[in-house]
């Protein structure tokens, strides 16, 4: 009996036993959720699909920045609608790493990113890859495998007001990071105006 105690409330068996309710609760998630379908933005608008397709590092919170604006803050597999001002904008996303996209957004226009996980020295990072639709196939096909089967994260400002507080030394950080790669002369992946995703019903 002393042994079965201590394999049952051991921190190791507690952890996956943690892991499988997780995995459990997401796939009952996946089921009950309706059908969604990619939306267009308000006019005048662009849209960007920050898509996490992975199971690998699920429990592990990734954070999703416009600039010093937070985006959001959630594990995966999972996927946000970003509607914003067409422009310039800098999106990144923060994990035990930084990583950055240069985007050029046209009005009127759909764009996706996808948010691969790779392995890290203690926890997952996050490496952001700009998807030009036309090209890259097999991603479009991960990510609208995702979207179909679930609906897009929300939050709401009282949410992000209070992550965007717990976070706000992380995200100057990952500024001036940006900053000193920039006069550094360090290339960044780039989203142009012209990899955006055209509906077939459009």
């Amino acid at each position: 009996m002393a042994g079965l105690t201590y394999y049952l409330f051991n921190p190791v068996t507690m952890k996956n036993i943690r892991f499988v309710l997780w995995s459990l609760l997401a796939a009952l998630t996946f089921s009950a959720n309706a059908q969604s379908e990619i939306a267009p933005p308000a006019p005048g608008k662009s849209v960007v699909y920050i898509v996490r397709t992975s199971i690998y590092g699920a429990a592990l919170n990734f954070s999703y920045m416009d600039s010093a604006t937070l985006i959001g803050r959630f594990p995966g597999p999972a996927y946000v609608r970003y509607e914003c001002e067409p422009g310039h904008h800098l999106l990144w996303a923060r994990s035990e790493n930084r990583d950055y996209v240069e985007a050029e957004l046209a009005p009127d226009k759909i764009y996706f990113i996808l948010a691969l996980v790779e392995t890290g020295a203690i926890k997952a990072q996050v490496d952001l890859i700009p998807i030009n639709p036309s090209r890259d196939t097999k991603d479009m096909a991960r990510m609208m495998k995702l979207i179909e089967r679930i609906r897009p994260m929300k939050f709401t400002d009282t949410e992000l007001k209070a992550d965007a507080l717990d976070l706000a030394p992380a995200i100057d950080r990952g500024l001036e990071t940006y900053a000193s790669e920039q006069q550094s002369g360090v290339k960044h992946d780039v989203l142009p105006a012209d990899w955006y995703y055209v509906p077939q019903s459009f």
